[in-house]
Parts: structure tokens; C-alpha cells; sequence
């Protein structure tokens, strides 16, 4: 182990990357350096967080020291066929935090001969072995993977606990600094939408979620989860249609062209969502400090209907057709709306029929997203 002096040193590099997101490459291989292992990363288990590692966008400051930057190419390029299995176990040992944990509680000697990712990833990278300490941030568990080449390190054991969880106080105060800082530096853009009661997601060329607004975090849970990097709602069929959604806006943007038509999502015990892809043009991509698309969630009970009158005098419809197109707004489907009225399923959906050719739209989704647009928000 590094002396104490060197230590401390590294963690004054790492207070300075807090304020400075372009300095953490550097200052966390001091780290590195100091305790005595070849590199380490920081994570959280939050994969909607917005100070994570990214490496689909190489603009963007990682919390990965410079020697890791090889063995995390290697480590995404091998994520699908090899996974790693250190995320998905090391959340589940019965251990309060801080604490420090070593590679022989996640893996056993056997499992290492022969999972894909100790041999694919973890050998060939130079960095067989591993330990972390974890520690606590705003109710989010945070780690500092270390790792060290077997050629020339001796592996980690829980003698050293000691020495590496020294540095978990200081630690979390960083990453609680380096969040307030990316919250006031970052994302201003996505703070003025939540001014604005809209639920924004920024999302990079292949859909991967980069950072949301609060809005949109709040939504997490109920019925919107993030897995694997990627926005999904938890109703199956929902899920589909928001995929298709994202996909669609991939493909499109590869042609500089764009068909993403918006998609309804149902929730669970809460009313629908609409959920529409925004493309970045440079100047909206400035604004928002990158990504390549903004996926906003609209609650479809938030705010307040457009009347019947002013639905039929707008695409002129009937009265009744009016009065279901405006029970529609409410995002909760054409059997909920028929109820409602008190009129027959066929019935309401002969009069939906009409209210499409009328509206010049071609599904009940695309629909809700145009009277979306009608709508005022409510008063409290």
C-alpha cells in the first residue's frame, strides 16, 4: 500500500474532478497508483444516473482511471456474450455500508476456469483480480472497483479492508459534490422542462438512456424502469411499442430523416403516458450538452382536457364524437372511455373511427398525442 501522503494526495485530484469532470481519468489513476492497484472505475448500481460511465460517447468525462480505458473497450465489447459478473453479485452480499469486498465472494475458483467473462475479458484485459469498496451516496450505493493484473500484483484479500475503505468517506463526499455540480453545470435545460411539469430523457445513437430531468426519474418505478442502460415500461405490449419507437428514431436518424411516430403507455394502477422521440438538431444538442435524442413522457391526467365544444370545432366533429374524443385525452383507452359514456364498445369504436379520418391521424396512440397538444395545464 501506497504511503499516506500519496493517499491523500490523490484524493485531493479526485476533489478537483468533482469541479472539473475532464480531470477524473487522471486523478483516479493517482488513486490507483496510491492504493496500490493497476486501475479502477467508479459506478453506481443506478443506471439512470446521470454521473455514470458512458463510453458510446466519447465527449463525455468518465469516472474510469487512464490506465481502465482498454480494459473497459474490451469490457463493452464482450458485455452481451460475457457478462460480467460483479454488478448483478456484488448487490446481493448481506453487507452493510462502507464495506470492502474481494473477487472470491462474487466467484468461486472453478467459475473463473471457465465463465466467458474471466476468460474473455478478464485475462486477456490484464485484470483478473478485483475488489471493491462500497459506499453509501443519497440512499445510492456507489463502488470503486479496483482491479490488478495477476502478473503483477498479488490477489486482494480482507486483510487490506482496512487500508482501502480509508478512503470511503472521503469518497462519497466527492461524488455528492461532483452531483450538485453536474446538476447546476449540466443539465440547465433538462431543470427548465421540469419547470415545466415534462418528463425528458436524453438519449444517444443507439437509445441508450445518457441522463433524465426529475420528472422523468419519477416515473421510474411506475410503469417506466431502466435495464441494462435502456428505457423500458413494464407493460409488455407498452414495451414493444415504445421499442419499436426508439428503434424507428435510430433508423431515421441514420438518413437524416424522421417517422418516429409517438406511442401511449399503459401503467399499472395509473393513468397512461404519451410518450414522443424529439430529434437534436446541433442547437438543440448544444442546449442539452449532447445526446441524440429527447424522449419526453407526457401524464396524460396532468393536466387538463380540451372541452368537447372546442374539439368539435376544431375538426368537426359531433357531438358525440366530440364528447369521446375529449374522454380519450385521459389516456386510459377506448373501452374505459365507452364506460364512461355510457354507450355500447361498438358503438364508440364506429365514432373513433370518424374521429380519425376527421383528426387525419391513423391510430388511437397518434391520436392522444394530437389532443395532447390541445391540452392546458391544470390549476391547483
Amino acid at each position: 500500500m501506497a504511503a499516506s501522503r500519496d493517499i491523500a494526495s490523490a484524493i485531493g485530484d479526485c476533489y478537483d474532478a468533482a469541479f472539473d469532470f475532464g480531470r477524473w481519468p487522471r486523478a483516479l489513476q493517482n488513486l490507483a497508483d496510491s492504493l496500490g492497484v493497476t486501475s479502477c472505475a467508479i459506478r453506481t448500481h443506478d443506471n439512470a444516473h446521470p454521473f455514470r460511465s458512458d463510453q458510446r460517447n466519447r465527449t463525455k468525462p468518465t469516472p474510469d482511471s487512464l490506465e481502465h480505458a482498454e480494459f473497459t473497450e474490451l469490457w463493452v465489447e464482450n458485455a452481451r456474450d460475457a457478462p460480467d459478473p460483479h454488478p448483478e453479485r456484488e448487490p446481493r452480499l448481506p453487507k452493510p455500508v462502507p464495506c470492502f469486498t474481494v473477487e472470491d465472494e462474487i466467484s468461486t475458483p472453478e467459475e473463473r476456469r471457465f465463465l466467458p467473462y474471466y476468460q474473455e475479458t478478464a485475462r486477456p484485459g490484464h485484470r483478473e483480480l478485483w475488489a471493491a469498496v462500497v459506499f453509501p451516496v443519497r440512499r445510492r450505493k456507489w463502488v470503486l472497483s479496483m482491479y490488478r493484473d495477476a502478473k503483477k500484483g498479488c490477489p486482494f484479500d480482507m486483510s487490506e479492508a482496512d487500508q482501502f475503505l480509508r478512503v470511503a468517506p472521503d469518497l462519497a463526499r466527492i461524488i455528492s459534490l461532483a452531483e450538485n455540480i453536474w446538476d447546476v453545470s449540466l443539465d440547465p435545460a433538462l431543470a427548465v422542462l421540469d419547470q415545466f411539469n415534462c418528463a425528458a430523457a436524453l438519449l444517444d445513437s443507439r437509445g441508450w438512456l445518457r441522463r433524465c430531468n426529475e420528472h422523468a426519474g419519477s416515473l421510474f418505478g411506475s410503469g417506466i424502469v431502466v435495464r441494462h442502460g435502456r428505457i423500458h415500461a413494464t407493460d409488455r405490449e407498452s414495451d414493444s411499442r415504445l421499442q419499436r419507437m426508439i428503434q424507428a428514431a435510430v433508423a431515421c436518424a441514420q438518413d437524416e430523416t424522421f417517422l418516429a411516430e409517438p406511442e401511449v403507455v399503459a401503467r399499472d394502477g395509473s393513468f397512461w403516458l404519451l410518450a414522443e422521440v424529439v430529434p437534436m438538431t446541433s442547437f438543440v444538442r448544444d442546449l442539452f450538452n449532447g445526446g441524440d435524442f429527447l424522449l419526453c413522457f407526457t401524464d396524460l391526467v396532468g393536466q387538463q382536457s380540451p372541452s368537447a365544444r372546442l374539439l368539435r370545432q376544431a375538426f368537426h366533429l359531433t357531438a358525440a364524437e366530440a364528447r369521446l374524443a375529449s374522454s380519450l385525452t385521459t389516456g386510459d383507452g377506448i373501452e374505459a372511455a365507452s364506460a364512461r359514456l355510457a354507450i355500447g364498445r361498438e358503438t364508440a369504436r364506429t365514432q373513433l373511427r370518424a374521429i380519425l379520418a376527421k383528426t387525419g391521424t391513423h391510430r388511437q396512440a397518434e391520436l392522444t398525442a394530437l389532443l395532447a397538444r390541445l391540452r392546458t395545464p391544470s390549476r391547483h
